[in-house]
């Protein structure tokens, strides 16, 4: 049964649109830094999800061409870079949001998110080795409840941040 790879590129760029942070850390002989403005972390928020954005949009037109078993272009090894790539971006939006110093109870909203992202991140990177496309798409549907869990936690983060939800 073929699996619908828009619906999962859609549902992972909500997810990854609703997560994305950015910011520098301090390392622990720092002086303790000044907190930031709720602009600033906005700011910071946006930034981020903006540059992901950007990134899935490129990653989820490969994906889409090469990891549906329906497709006349399928092809494993573009599936699997694409999946990478995926899970890279994933990566990075990740070390973003926890270089924003948060407060609560966005603390706990990133930490929710961070949590679920985690379990996407590893479940891409079993599916960016798998040996077969069948494998790929099992792992796949795996994933979708993950982002539907992801985009409440960032919608959570929005709202804790001071932003609204996304379009």
């Amino acid at each position: 049964m073929p699996f619908p790879h828009a619906r999962f590129t859609i549902l992972l760029a909500v997810a990854g649109a609703l997560v994305v942070g950015c910011g520098g850390s301090s390392s622990p002989t720092s002086p303790t830094p000044t907190p930031l403005t709720t602009a600033q972390i906005q700011a910071r928020y946006t930034a981020a999800a903006t540059r992901y954005n950007q990134g899935e949009a490129q990653v989820a037109a490969t994906e889409n061409a090469s990891c549906d078993a329906t497709s006349a272009t399928v092809s494993l090894g573009a599936c699997q870079s694409a999946l990478s790539s995926q899970r890279q971006l994933t990566i990075t939006y990740d070390n973003a949001l926890r270089a924003i110093p948060f407060t609560a109870p966005a603390t706990t909203d990133a930490t929710h998110l961070l949590g679920d992202d985690a379990a996407i991140e590893k479940l891409l990177e079993q599916a960016a080795t798998a040996p077969a496309i069948p494998v790929i798409a099992t792992l796949q549907e795996q994933v979708i409840p993950l982002l539907a869990t992801a985009a409440t936690d960032a919608t959570s983060l929005r709202t804790a941040i001071g932003l609204p939800a996304p379009a």
